[in-house]
């Protein structure tokens, strides 16, 4: 069966926040077997990413994302 990334790329817009990562995460892992790793850095796949962050921060991340940067990055 094959990911269809358009929808999954327009999930970061939708009023409810989808609870189920695991599309998302084969989303990505399709896209890359398609287009190949650099496709990772397409506009399309960061939507992607974006619904997995969101997933894990809240939709709230944009205002807390540089601040969780500096705190991800302290201990490094």
């Amino acid at each position: 069966m094959e990911t269809d990334l358009n929808k999954l790329e327009k999930a970061f817009m939708e009023a409810s926040l989808p609870c189920n990562p695991l599309p998302f995460l084969n989303g990505i892992k399709e896209g890359v077997k398609r287009n190949g790793t650099d496709w990772i850095k397409s506009d399309q796949a960061k939507r992607i990413l974006y619904v997995l962050i969101m997933q894990s921060y809240g939709q709230l991340f944009k205002i807390y994302s540089l601040k969780e940067y500096v705190r991800l990055s302290e201990d490094l």
